[in-house]
């Protein structure tokens, strides 16, 4: 069944919620005028039942996937509110929540009327993944942008009831239900859903849009839809759709169930837009690039390659097991999100085992996205003052980092490391078992259905401890006490033996010329430092670069006595071995100087080798399991 429709060529959006004070309440309506989104512009109109006295109304504010407060009430351009009958009701701002307007409700009145504009900021990566975004050929609808809710009841419960129009000409995508019967001006009429779903469920459009049914095998329906600013993009070789259709019976073997009726991947193709991703329960919304789906080289890049599969995992992993802790009752209660380690570090190595079993990358390509992951994550000094914990405890505040020495305040290591740390509660799982079981035995007992919870179960930690120990026993609270609660000196690399591979320095790129590889820093493993274009885009603490003095923001114009190039660079480090030395003429703001790097080395690149006296448990891991 396709869920892209055309839309009419008037642009509204109708949406019904009704609170939860009984089931005869009335309806609180919300149209949302969306013509002009490619102009950046929104307008919402709600209606809201009400009695005379006090009331509140909240902007959102902790948008969900997102790990922080990053609603953007500052993109609100007008606000107005006014009885049934015309007449102006004058609204405050609460002085300390900047997100909450009070107001009295006139005697007399039963419904007000509220006139929202939001502006559409600047499209562009880590916008449209929680931000409403359009160009003039497609857009980005994220509900929680263009909608007020009155404060008190729970978002579940509130039903909602949608109708929407878009641009003339234009197509849509959503997991939104339509029913099949039409409103005034032509609108699509949704089926009913509560307030959080309606939130969950995000919209792409655009001119260009198609529709392509996964072969979901066992599991519920799948659709793979996808817009672009160009055509021609859209005609995907039968093989790349076979990819997701493999990625989710995959998935389905992994888990053994699913929490959602049918998914919908919602795939954005434009360099306007860039790259993003956000979880939802029964889809996830994607920006990929323009040429992201249709170009090998790009598609297998280490981020291209695990967004979709990670996405995807959060269905069950983040949206429907959730920490209890961020599991609140609205979208601006604040949420406590210590536990990201599992949420995103289990998905992180979900999505990255699920990519390699649907073939989307092979071992060998996916081996060289998981080195540069430990080289990155062993460079990062900030873990000798700051656990794993801490940077999920301030998650948020790491989101859009500063340029400089961020291994020294460390970042989201959540994701990374904690990937790690599930592959090696994977190989200890195997190790105590003898191969018997593994983490998918895990994962089917964690993530199966929670008698009484339909749409999401919170945990605590005991929980997780509770399901490893039922598969596996091990002295597992301790174990991972000690990763994630402690400052440590180094990156824990137990997990690479436990593995069956080992570390070595190679004089050669690993991986040079597999659309999949990183490109060429000679310097990374060298020096310490990475300087694309010329540019010192960081330093790695204690390694050369950082000795010699260099700093992130400097800009490389001359390399032993010759103008920068990538080569010269590449040059100058294998010439070190007869040098001992590498002397960079350098920019500084307004400063010209040379700096003398001590290095005698040569070229070296980090490499995953296979130990082959020991089981490749890596590769038993990335073994595909569907049929």
């Amino acid at each position: 069944m396709s869920f892209v429709r055309s839309a009419a060529a008037v642009a509204a959006l109708c949406v019904t919620v009704l609170p939860a004070i009984g089931a005869d309440a009335p309806a609180l309506a919300i149209e949302v005028d969306a013509r002009e989104l490619p102009r950046r512009l929104v307008h919402t109109t709600l209606d809201i039942p009400c009695k005379p006295g006090p009331l509140r109304l909240v902007y959102p504010k902790w948008f969900p996937g997102s790990h922080g407060p990053h609603g953007r009430v500052e993109d609100v351009a007008g606000l107005r509110i006014e009885t049934d009958n015309g007449t102006a009701v004058r609204w405050t701002r609460d002085e300390v929540d900047l997100y909450r307007f009070v107001l009295t409700v006139p005697d007399g009145a039963t419904k007000l009327r509220v006139k929202l504009d939001t502006v559409c900021e600047s499209a562009g990566a880590d916008r449209a993944s929680t931000h409403t975004v359009g160009t003039p050929d497609l857009g980005v609808i994220n509900w929680n942008t263009c909608l007020l809710y009155p404060e008190g009841p729970a978002a579940d419960d509130q039903p909602v009831n949608v109708r929407l129009q878009l641009p003339a000409g234009w197509k849509y995508a959503t997991a939104l239900k339509a029913d099949g019967e039409k409103g005034k001006g032509d609108a699509v009429t949704f089926g009913t859903a509560s307030l959080t779903t309606l939130v969950d469920c995000p919209l792409i459009a655009g001119r260009h849009l198609k529709t392509f049914k996964l072969d979901a095998g066992a599991g519920p329906p799948a659709f793979l839809h996808v817009t672009s600013e160009s055509p021609e993009v859209l005609n995907l070789d039968p093989k790349i759709v076979d990819l997701y259709s493999r990625l989710v019976r995959e998935a389905w073997a992994l888990f053994g169930v699913a929490h959602y009726p049918e998914y919908h991947f919602l795939v954005v193709c434009s360099d306007t837009l860039g790259q993003f991703g956000l979880e939802h329960l029964s889809c996830s919304l994607n920006g990929v690039g323009e040429r992201g789906l249709v170009d090998e080289r790009l598609r297998k890049g280490w981020w291209l390659a695990n967004l979709l599969p990670h996405e995807y995992a959060h269905s069950w992993c983040g949206k429907y097991r959730r920490p209890a802790a961020m599991v609140t009752p609205d979208f601006n209660t604040p949420q406590k999100t210590k536990l990201l380690w599992v949420y995103e570090g289990l998905t992180e190595y979900l999505g990255e085992v699920l990519s390699v079993r649907a073939g989307l990358l092979t071992p060998e390509e996916y081996r060289l996205t998981m080195t540069g992951k430990i080289r990155s994550l062993s460079r990062t000094a900030g873990r000798q003052w700051r656990p794993l914990e801490d940077t999920a405890v301030a998650a948020h505040l790491s989101r859009n980092p500063g340029n400089s020495w961020n291994q020294l305040r460390r970042l989201q290591d959540f994701y990374m490391e904690g990937m790690l740390l599930w592959y090696e509660c994977d190989a200890i799982i195997r190790e105590k078992t003898e191969g018997a079981k593994s983490l998918d035995d895990f994962c089917k007992r964690f993530f199966a259905a929670v008698p009484g919870k339909k749409t999401v179960a919170g945990y605590e930690l005991a929980d997780v401890v509770r399901d490893l120990k039922a598969t596996a026993e091990y002295d597992w609270e301790p174990f991972l006490q000690r990763r994630v609660a402690a400052p440590q000196e180094s990156l824990p690399l137990e997990v690479v033996d436990r593995l069956g591979y080992r570390l070595k320095y190679t004089d050669k790129a690993p991986g040079a010329g597999r659309p999949s590889a990183p490109p060429d820093n000679p310097a990374a493993d060298s020096l310490g430092m990475s300087a694309p274009g010329g540019v010192i885009a960081s330093v790695d603490p204690g390694l050369p670069a950082d000795k010699a003095g260099l700093s992130p923001g400097m800009k490389v114009i001359g390399v032993n006595g010759k103008k920068f190039s990538a080569n010269r660079l590449r040059d100058a480090i294998a010439d070190s071995v007869a040098r001992k030395k590498v002397e960079l003429l350098v920019e500084d703001g307004e400063d010209f100087r040379t700096v003398v790097v001590q290095y005698a080395d040569g070229l070296r690149y980090l490499d995953l080798e296979r130990v082959q006296s020991q089981a490749d448990v890596l590769g038993e891991i990335l073994k595909p399991r569907a049929k």
